[in-house]
């Protein structure tokens, strides 16, 4: 049996740590993946990479589309022979993208299809059809797009990958983690997946903790504590050590502590450091958490998530935490 490993006190618990595995053993492991390009730019470094990582995993790749569904009043006031007319000539069209993003190679299960409908809804839809474990989307940065992605995120059940184009040369991974404890499967799946990624295609890997001292701001502004200065200071320092320490925990617990990550513990509002970093380090893709309580019907992402998205360029992975569940029902509109 392993040794007990300590998990730090800022944690307070302590696990069996399994033998030691490969970071690609440990990592998620996709196989049925849906791929599903927005926008009119093709993006042929998005497609290479999609097609590489389902022959890796051995996976099945589904290219998946979607078309407007009329609304109402639109089928009031043209003939049911005109909308079927635009919807088979806007089918040829997206099925032609979707030709195009086919791997040249016979070594991925691929098929296509093209739904009618809102394209998140169709997607997620498709998800829950299908059980698929990952969906991968490249866009056009436009604001339907952004909508689209952010309604994924919110309500895929799945992880979510956005590909955004890049010229960098270095692939740059940054795990965005907090060790809480009720985070620790979340923070885990973050780490494991973004090591692998690095594993598979090189470049340099990042960890970040963004953390804030509770009270902090009110213990040096309020006229009622009478916090001395240097208190405030050794709490600080005190708090700074006890996350780094509990950020090397997570990295021992998640196994892949001996991986070569660059540590970042920062303070400061989480959603303001993770921009912050990404920028600074050149990053190109962020691995994240969307962070909610569990096991409740319709988790949307927090606030953290939501500004960190916006505020980016680089690709996201976004990962939900164990026992979500899609407020999407089949059938939904």
């Amino acid at each position: 049996m392993a040794r007990p490993w300590p998990v730090g006190r800022a944690l307070g618990h302590y696990r069996v740590m399994p033998p030691r595995a490969s970071v690609l053993e440990m990592s998620p492991q996709f196989k049925n993946i849906l791929f599903c390009p927005l926008g009119d730019r093709e993006n042929p470094a998005a497609v290479r990479r999609v097609a590489d990582l389902a022959a890796r995993n051995d996976a099945s790749l589904t290219l998946f589309g979607a078309i407007a569904e009329p609304s109402r009043l639109q089928r009031a006031l043209h003939r049911d022979q005109y909308i079927d007319a635009i919807q088979k000539t806007e089918r040829r069209v997206v099925s032609a993208k979707l030709a195009r993003c086919t791997p040249k190679t016979g070594d991925v299960r691929t098929e296509s299809r093209v739904a009618v409908g809102n394209p998140a809804l169709s997607i997620i839809e498709r998800v829950l059809v299908a059980q698929h474990d990952l969906v991968v989307v490249t866009s056009d940065e436009d604001d339907e797009d952004h909508a689209t992605i952010k309604r994924l995120l919110r309500k895929c059940p799945c992880p979510v990958w956005v590909i955004r184009p890049t010229r960098a040369r270095i692939h740059r991974v940054l795990a965005a983690v907090n060790p809480e404890l009720s985070e620790v499967e979340l923070n885990r799946t973050i780490l494991q997946l973004a090591a692998s990624m690095v594993s598979l295609y090189g470049g340099e890997l990042h960890v970040l903790h963004a953390w804030e001292l509770y009270g902090e701001a009110t213990m040096r502004s309020s006229a009622f504590l009478h916090t001395p200065s240097a208190a405030i200071d050794a709490l600080v320092a005190s708090a700074r050590s006890t996350h780094r320490e509990a950020l090397n925990a997570l990295l021992a617990e998640s196994g892949v502590e001996e991986q070569p990550w660059k540590i970042h513990v920062r303070k400061g509002p989480p959603a303001g450091i993770v921009s912050e970093v990404v920028a600074k380090r050149r990053i190109n893709l962020l691995v994240m958490g969307t962070v909610a309580r569990t096991g409740v019907t319709g988790l949307i992402m927090g606030n953290t998530a939501e500004t960190v998205l916006d505020n980016v360029r680089c690709s996201v992975i976004a990962v939900k935490p164990p026992g979500f569940v899609s407020p999407i029902e089949l059938g939904a509109k």
